[in-house]
């Protein structure tokens, strides 16, 4: 079977009001040596009719229907099917620039990293969601450089033979299967890499359909949780996958003091809990 550079895979549930983007964005890309993998759960709407519609543009596209609806298990999926050397994990409302591919390729030939991430940016330009993404940006490095890798399942770039040593996502684990990707990579001695650009452009969907401070409540309370007592393998709030799940008829204003108070709070939990796992 021949071989491609990138396999990009998208897992999906209900994305028919999202995925557009990201599947058009993927037909100008200048870089072509790729494939697209979706991977859907089922839908209940016009996903696959929408990805139909894109698919003719791309150099390769398959989908795979994944009997289970299940993140970790439709990522795992797509990456069996992959012939890529790297494997490229998106999220369904994720978006990038033309030129996304072109500059991944030239970083992967250039530094051959077996793992990566990008930075990302907001799909708006509210103050607020730049302030989110910022600090999302910086909890990278920061994570990095104590030894506690993380790279958004939205966002993963990882050699096929890298995700088959580490085995995969986990999934058995309710959320933040994608930190314990890069932890066990870590564990491997597999570095990842942070890359400046190019960059993804991140949905902040979640938050604006349940509001900004409850979001960050759930980020904190899963952060935490992981860094005391491991892998979260159950429920510990609602965490819904699909585009469904996600439906805002406005967009909700961001309390800007409230945010800085409370970004604030988190920043001083973190540098607490830093002290306890040193």
């Amino acid at each position: 079977m021949e071989s491609v550079f990138f396999s990009v895979i998208i897992p999906s549930l209900n994305e028919e009001k999202y995925i557009g983007k990201l599947l058009k964005s993927l037909n100008k890309q200048t870089y072509r040596d790729f494939e697209v993998i979706l991977v859907d759960g089922r839908s209940d709407d016009g996903t696959v009719a929408v990805f139909e519609k894109f698919r003719q543009g791309l150099p390769s596209a398959f989908l795979l229907t994944s009997e289970k609806r299940n993140v970790s298990h439709q990522r795992n999926l797509g990456a069996d099917r992959a012939r890529g050397k790297y494997l490229v994990f998106l999220d369904a409302d994720c978006d990038i620039d033309p030129t996304f591919l072109e500059e991944l390729h030239i970083e992967a030939v250039k530094r051959n990293f077996p793992f990566a991430t990008t930075w990302i940016r907001p799909d708006s330009d509210d103050t607020g969601d730049k302030l989110m993404v910022l600090a999302s940006n910086l909890f990278q490095e920061l994570g990095k450089s104590i030894n506690k890798p993380y790279a958004g399942g939205y966002n993963t770039i990882i050699k096929k033979e890298i995700f088959k040593k580490i085995k995969g996502f986990r999934e058995d684990l309710f959320i933040s299967e994608d930190f314990e990707l890069a932890l066990m990579a870590k564990k491997k001695g597999i570095e990842v890499t942070i890359l400046k650009e190019p960059q993804v452009v991140w949905s902040l969907r979640r938050f604006r359909s349940i509001g900004t401070l409850p979001a960050l409540r759930k980020c904190a309370k899963s952060l935490i949780w992981t860094a005391l007592k491991g892998p979260i393998t159950q429920k510990i709030f609602d965490y819904p996958m699909g585009g469904d799940a996600h439906k805002v008829d406005k967009k909700k204003k961001i309390d800007l003091t409230k945010l800085d108070t409370y970004l604030k709070g988190i920043e001083d939990l973190g540098e607490k809990i830093n002290k306890l796992l040193e």
